[in-house]
């Protein structure tokens, strides 16, 4: 078989090793798509698949160099300041069914099935890191502090965000446009999501989130329009590296509610 005809996971992994061995890492691989990396006194078990599902999707080599990147990052132990880390605390909405579960992680649930996970980066935003229960002791600041700023900054994001509308058959179908693309889907659990769309689409409102960067929202009388957003939805849930959920949530002044689902992700 030529490099041509070898599936993508495959050359994924090879792009993979071949940044490893840049870097001068030792590694070893413990089962398929599964890594133990390992740097000095500091060993990391890294999964592929989310990196295998961007690469099959965009057939983009620097999907596997910016995710080495954030290994280095991750190995070099380093966490940033309070005073600089605060323009860039977030939180993401995430699925609860992660395996190495949350708990050391700063999170909230909000619904059964999803969480609200507070969450910063670099200035430059090339990766997202969980806040841990030690960095708060790192910081000298409390859990209140860390969500205080968090929805400050969001808030913020939110205000910097443009609803995009498409009309369909006379249907109003709303998209969010924004720079802060890994944190769409995150956009709709702030306080100033209802003062983006309700003007143009009433309150409350639906919104399918399959994906971090991909958010719809439908005005609620819009209810039997759901159906024609199914396949996108699946799609995207299905193909992303980083999915969230395959369900219609319900945003209103009471928080947000899983009214349906399209179906499970694909195993």
């Amino acid at each position: 078989m030529t490099a041509a005809d070898e599936p993508p996971h495959a050359v994924a992994d090879e792009l993979f090793e071949a940044e490893l061995d840049a870097r001068g890492f030792d590694y070893e691989v413990i089962e398929d798509g599964v890594y133990e990396i390992v740097v000095g006194e500091i060993t990391l078990t890294v999964s592929l698949e989310n990196m295998r599902r961007d690469y099959a999707r965009d057939n983009d080599a620097s999907v596997v160099s910016r995710f080495a990147e954030q290994l280095d990052a991750a190995l070099a132990g380093e966490t940033p300041d309070w005073e600089s880390v605060q323009p860039f605390i977030r939180y993401s909405l995430e699925p609860s069914n992660y395996e190495t579960g949350f708990d050391d992680v700063l999170h909230e649930p909000v619904t059964d099935t999803l969480l609200k996970v507070y969450v910063f980066t670099p200035p430059d935003g090339s990766s997202i890191a969980w806040i841990v229960d030690s960095m708060l002791t790192d910081w000298g600041v409390t859990r209140d502090d860390v969500i205080d700023q968090a929805n400050q900054n969001m808030d913020q994001l939110v205000a910097d965000t443009k609803l995009e509308i498409d009309e369909i058959d006379g249907v109003k179908l709303g998209m969010l446009a924004t720079d802060e693309t890994p944190f769409k889907a995150s956009l709709i659990m702030s306080p100033a999501f209802r003062e983006l769309v309700s003007p143009t689409l009433g309150w409350p409102v639906f919104v399918v989130a399959p994906t971090r960067d991909f958010v719809y929202v439908l005005s609620c009388d819009d209810q039997d329009f759901l159906g024609r957003l199914g396949q996108v939805v699946l799609d995207e849930y299905n193909e992303s590296g980083h999915p969230v959920t395959a369900e219609v949530l319900e945003v209103s002044g009471e928080g947000i509610e899983a009214i349906g689902t399209f179906a499970p992700r694909e195993s």
